[in-house]
């Protein structure tokens, strides 16, 4: 593990670099129990305690608290995963467009930056997590109106670091359909996307 730069972690700048590649490279371990969440833990503790750092929620540490919350939050909520009998989640009355989520899904919506972000998933089974938080803000309350229910089932299908509880809580919460109500808080698939990628690389 480099010391320096877990010490320094904070929210990775946003560039065509920083899209093509994992930030960590931990999330597929920790999904499928090669790494404990717990020795992590600990060892970033023991890590922390010797130099310093920056604090939760932008240091790794808080990142994996964040994991844990929607572990926490899915407990004893078998209908975590869905808007029906889910008591966490508001019932938002969202479209249902079978073409318009086969478009998003297959990377063909005519916006290149989420149609980018997309493609990366299916040939790669992995995108940043902002990228993530576009192409989600997206289809539900940004742009297509469409259930996060439908979102959440294509990241299933397609993420190699797919995770029940912390698929289905991020979102509901990128949807504001629970945890987030800053519903006027989008990302714009044009600015955004010209902001993270000014030259056209990544679309490319």
């Amino acid at each position: 593990m480099q010391q320096a730069w877990v010490a320094s972690f904070g929210s990775p700048r946003m560039t065509p670099k920083a899209l093509l590649a994992s930030q960590t490279g931990l999330s597929p371990y920790l999904r499928f129990g090669c790494l404990s969440a717990r020795l992590f833990y600990h060892q970033l503790a023991d890590l922390y305690r010797k130099i310093r750092n920056s604090n939760p929620p932008l240091s790794l540490q808080g990142q994996l608290l964040w994991r844990e919350f929607f572990y926490c939050a899915a407990t004893r909520n078998p209908n975590f995963d869905r808007m029906h009998n889910n008591p966490m989640c508001v019932q938002i009355p969202w479209d249902v467009n079978a073409e318009a989520l086969a478009k998003w899904a297959n990377g063909q919506t005519g916006y290149p930056w989420i149609d980018a972000i997309m493609r990366q998933l299916r040939e790669e089974g992995w995108i940043h997590h902002v990228a993530r938080h576009a192409v989600a803000c997206f289809l539900t309350r940004g742009d297509l109106w469409l259930s996060w229910e439908e979102g959440m089932k294509v990241f299933d299908e397609l993420l190699l670091d797919a995770d029940w509880s912390v698929n289905a809580g991020s979102w509901m919460w990128l949807s504001c359909s629970s945890f987030f109500q800053q519903f006027f808080h989008v990302y714009c698939p044009v600015r955004f996307g010209r902001k993270a990628d000014p030259s056209g690389d990544y679309i490319r």
